[in-house]
């Protein structure tokens, strides 16, 4: 008989039982209360107002009375200070004055974090398990991309120093334009294992095919490609496996607030990274856990004692939590973001991220899997879904009827969808909401 494939542990942490990583998750985020309290004036002032002091944190629900924070709360310390030093940086753990700094991301404002050296290494730590999860190996060539102000720019030489890998990092370069510099990357270097903004692939793949290169001749010798920066939904992973036949395409999600989870093997949400975060998803109402599977706030809080210290921060993330056993035997639940609440939309009855919509288009009519598609605030504003659609090859036009009829009749509103030549895949990879003067613009 068959078994389920295990993961690999990295260390003896993969080891542990989910309820032996529980009791870890709590000493771990005791220490990281009590630094908050001991330096902290920002975390001092909400936990007195809360009533709560870290010699009460004794199990995971303890945390639970530690207030939420979320980005505009530290965006009103910057203002208040007039400083773009937030009051959540911990310097008694390996302090240095050889930090970086990297920033937050989302459209309702930036903050900055702040990495002292004892994070870089404790991270780096970290991430090279998440990077195992994921399939890397030690001497795998690899090529790693990031924008250069994300925290992740800030360790990928730690990643590739821990496996002792020879590594290509293209830092900063994660914009369409630049998608040639990449696509010369990969067929000068040749690598085993590629992580890359999930945007960033569909442009390489679409600037390798106006040179005359498929994509499974830009993969070729490519085991396993991560794609991280937007949720991937399964059509979409199964349509670039289908095109780069890369066998593994993996997603790890973060953020530089200390947020990190990935695939394992079985691709069933992404398991959080224990020794970077605890993560839970609340109910935008009540605070409370949600059900596995129901969709709310992801809260998570840093276990790393140093740098910006980030406790029950809300992202703005919208994901789902699963915390049944994992056939890969990794300890840790899995999550799976889906999107920013603040990119949710309203149609008819229905209230929906980008990412709903990719999913059902994909659902309802297979053969579209893998099409990238605009949301036009013109058809919402008029109480419809109007949808651009990259001209998809074959019948186009009965595929758009058919998507059409069953997209209308499972939201209950009406669609009309238009095939164009060319879409904006832009920012995040996931349907963007624009205007069709917009796309137009931008495509």
């Amino acid at each position: 008989m068959l078994t389920a494939a295990r993961t690999e542990p990295f260390d003896d942490l993969d080891r542990l039982s989910p309820a032996s990583l529980d009791q870890w998750w709590v000493r771990k985020l005791k220490r990281v209360a009590e630094l908050g309290f001991d330096e902290l004036a920002f975390y001092r002032k909400r936990f007195a107002a809360a009533g709560f002091h870290p010699t009460q944190f004794r199990t995971l629900d303890d945390l639970r009375a530690i207030p939420i924070s979320k980005k505009e709360d530290l965006l009103a310390v910057m203002q208040n200070s007039r400083s773009k030093f937030l009051g959540v940086k911990s310097y008694t753990a390996g302090f240095d004055v050889r930090m970086t700094v990297s920033l937050s991301s989302g459209t309702s404002g930036t903050t900055y974090v702040v990495h002292t050296r004892r994070w870089r290494k404790l991270q780096g730590y970290s991430s090279s398990r998440a990077h195992w999860w994921a399939g890397l190996r030690p001497g795998t060539p690899l090529i790693m991309s990031a924008p250069a102000w994300h925290a992740y720019a800030s360790i990928q030489p730690s990643i590739a120093m821990h496996f002792k890998n020879p590594c290509v990092v293209v830092s900063g370069t994660f914009l369409p334009r630049f998608a040639d510099r990449i696509v010369d990357a990969i067929l000068a270097f040749r690598p085993r294992f590629i992580t890359m903004f999930l945007p960033m692939v569909f442009s390489i793949l679409a600037a390798a095919r106006r040179d005359g290169t498929s994509g499974e001749q830009l993969f070729a010798g490519v085991e396993t490609l991560v794609v991280t920066g937007a949720p991937i939904t399964p059509g979409m992973r199964s349509h670039l496996q289908d095109v780069t036949r890369v066998k593994r395409v993996a997603e790890i999600a973060g953020s530089s607030e200390n947020l990190l989870a990935v695939d394992c093997i079985h691709a069933q949400g992404l398991h959080v990274v224990p020794d970077t975060c605890y993560a839970e998803v609340l109910d935008r109402k009540s605070g409370r856990p949600v059900p596995d599977g129901q969709r709310g706030s992801v809260v998570h809080s840093s276990v790393i004692p140093a740098g910006s210290l980030y406790l029950r921060y809300d992202g703005g993330d919208a994901g789902v939590i699963d915390r049944s056993p994992c056939p890969c035997g990794l300890p840790s639940p899995r999550i799976k973001l889906l999107g920013r609440w603040e990119d949710c939309f309203s149609v008819g009855d229905n209230t929906l991220l980008p990412y709903d919509v990719q999913f059902a288009l994909e659902t309802e009519v297979p053969e579209l899997r893998g099409t990238a598609l605009v949301i036009t605030r013109e058809g919402l504003a008029n109480g419809m879904l109007r949808l651009l659609l990259a001209e998809p090859e074959g019948s186009a036009a009965s595929l758009l009827d058919k998507a059409k009829a069953k997209l209308s009749r499972r939201f209950e509103v009406p669609v009309e969808i238009s095939a164009v030549r060319d879409l904006p895949l832009r920012f995040k990879g996931v349907p963007p909401i624009l205007s069709e003067q917009e796309a137009a613009s931008a495509a």
